[in-house]
């Protein structure tokens, strides 16, 4: 018997794919091509051709050599090459450890980076109790009310910060999150000394979270892991113990990239650290 499977429509945007049919056709073998001779390849016309070669080429995908008019692939798509192998092999390198930390606080533990100024959830391990915070695994978040994304905030430069609240602001999602530029300045100057970041539900009513971040000088990107829970669970005396968890968490994996260490908590920076949130 013949049967007919629907197939799900596919949406496409021609002079995007046209664009990404240019990109494609460069390799090992072709490292460069004119306009001519990808007007050629691809079967589009010339003067579409080199409108999209210059816009490539704006976007930094493509440079053009002054001399011979050859287009070569551009700094833009060596970024990202070394962005997708970073962020493949940080989840490949962070999973092991991130389980490890879930057994140890029976708490979800989640590894996040920064992805145009949010929270881009990588890869969780959920907590085995029935009442525990959701992994998000492919999420985004705020940066400004998470641990995460606060821990994030404090290995960037306070230019980025500014800049990044500039763009995205700071929206109030519970009675708890901080909304001014200065009060969240002052949270970055606290996290950095004492080497975590505490959201005290901040982003959501019922939910604490203890993250430290992950720096990678070599790629100039940014991740973070956490631990998670309800506030019937994580306590105010359990800060500091959880503190010292993720942050050698962190340094089991920075060291795996061979990157710099966290820094190593206060011992008593728990109960300061509740303390100033409140």
């Amino acid at each position: 018997m013949n049967s007919l499977v629907e197939q799900p429509q596919v949406y496409e945007v021609a002079s995007v794919r046209k664009a990404l049919e240019i990109l494609c056709s460069f390799s090992r073998e072709a490292p460069s091509y004119t306009v001519s001779e990808l007007s050629r390849r691809l079967a589009i016309p010339k003067s579409t051709t080199h409108n999209l070669l210059r816009t490539l080429q704006a976007l930094e995908f493509l440079t053009q050599d002054p001399a011979d008019k050859q287009y070569r692939l551009g700094p833009r798509v060596y970024e990202l090459g070394l962005l997708f192998s970073h962020i493949t092999q940080l989840v490949a390198v962070a999973y092991p450890r991130l389980r490890r930390l879930a057994e140890q606080t029976k708490e979800t533990v989640k590894l996040a980076t920064l992805s145009g100024g949010e929270v881009l959830v990588l890869a969780a391990v959920e907590s085995p109790f029935q009442l525990h915070t959701r992994g998000d695994v492919g999420r985004r978040a705020p940066l400004h009310c998470t641990g995460l994304g606060k821990a994030m905030l404090a290995s960037l430069a306070d230019s980025e910060i500014r800049e990044i609240v500039a763009h995205r602001g700071l929206a109030p999602f519970t009675a708890r999150t901080i909304t001014s530029l200065e009060l969240l300045e002052e949270e970055i100057g606290r996290i950095r000394v004492r080497g975590y970041a505490i959201d005290w539900e901040e982003n959501e009513d019922g939910v604490r979270c203890v993250a430290t971040g992950i720096p990678d000088p070599r790629s100039r990107s940014v991740a973070a892991i956490s631990v998670s829970g309800p506030g019937s669970r994580i306590k105010e005396e359990s800060l500091t113990g959880l503190g010292a968890k993720v942050i050698e968490t962190a340094h089991a994996i920075a060291e795996s990239f061979g990157n710099s260490a966290p820094r190593q908590p206060d011992r008593d920076a728990g109960q300061k650290a509740l303390l100033e949130v409140r």
